[in-house]
């Protein structure tokens, strides 16, 4: 699921997981007027001349300019080995540098090419943002798989939301928690922002699994995100500590992250009625936890519910 905010316009960015040879189009429905684009990729091919011997170090035909951040993936399509996914680390000059070494040699007698996956498109809120609410997509293009062409066919949801649910954790907040960490980064990443983002969907996925079962809301109706932002910082480490292989110390993170995240929604501010304004009972609602006295509540992993606020315990009753 893609979120993006009401009444703002939202960039759609694709990766595609194959060359393609045609750019691909994107189709929403459900909005205000029909919208249907074909999407523009984010730069031009560029043309391989030669790779050195320790397969990763390309020379373009013609000097390119920098990369972006997002133009960082893509393919390198030959004529006698077929094609490669690769993650481009450098673009100076005429010098292209992969994050990884291609898995074989290969033959460049004839020049290969460098194409870049990332696919873009602005969805307008005057078509389909306007209002909060989920719109169906489908994203259709033709994979370039060598001798023929698949026409396939991609499908997804856009919701549009006020507060799309964020911590607000980034990668320096990240590792000045866990300042260690900063050692630890992947040689294909600059910063661990994907395993920041793995780890807030995870999170997401947590919160509505507690909330989402009383009031009909999801995370993105919680008002003080940034009160989980500790718990998002414990689950990123205990992801970063997986990747190393180091399971002892990821799960005493994992269950340090889950402590936090019982604390946090403890008290939560809801959008109840979605209104999109902190109302008077909205405030300070407990979604975990509860009194030793109460027979509701009187364990740990309760979550509590509507029914609460008029269940009376009798005597007699059992519990």
């Amino acid at each position: 699921m893609r979120k993006a905010i009401t009444g703002q316009n939202y960039l759609f960015e694709y990766n595609a997981p194959t060359p393609l040879s045609t750019a691909p189009t994107l189709v929403v429905k459900g909005g205000s007027s029909a919208f249907s684009e074909t999407m523009t990729q984010s730069r031009t091919d560029l043309t391989v001349n030669s790779i050195a011997t320790d397969r990763r170090t390309l020379t373009l035909s013609a000097s390119a300019v920098s990369l972006h951040r997002d133009q960082a993936k893509g393919f390198l399509v030959t004529d006698g080995d077929t094609w490669f996914s690769v993650t481009i680390s450098r673009v100076v000059g005429t010098t292209a540098i992969l994050a990884e070494p291609l898995p074989r040699e290969i033959d460049l007698s004839t020049n290969a090419t460098l194409v870049f996956s990332m696919y873009y498109v602005t969805v307008t809120s005057s078509a389909v943002t306007a209002l909060s609410g989920y719109y169906p997509y489908e994203l259709s293009y033709s994979a370039d798989l060598g001798s023929q062409n698949h026409v396939k066919l991609e499908k997804g949801i856009i919701k549009a939301t006020p507060r799309p649910f964020d911590t607000g954790l980034d990668h320096d907040d990240f590792v000045a928690t866990f300042a260690n960490l900063a050692d630890m980064i992947p040689r294909r990443q600059s910063d661990f922002q994907p395993q920041i983002k793995a780890s807030l969907d995870e999170i997401a996925l947590m919160i509505r699994n507690v909330i989402s079962s009383n009031d009909d809301i999801t995370e993105d109706e919680v008002f003080n995100a940034e009160s989980f932002k500790l718990a998002h910082a414990y689950c990123t480490a205990s992801r970063v500590y997986e990747l190393s292989l180091q399971l002892d110390v990821a799960e005493a993170m994992r269950t340090r992250c889950q402590e936090l995240l019982d604390s946090a929604l403890g008290s939560v501010a809801l959008d109840l009625d979605g209104d999109g304004i902190v109302d008077s009972g909205e405030e300070s609602i407990s979604r975990k936890g509860g009194s030793a006295s109460d027979f509701r509540a009187s364990w740990r992993s309760y979550s509590k519910n509507s029914y609460d606020a008029f269940f009376t315990p009798k005597r007699g009753m059992r519990h």
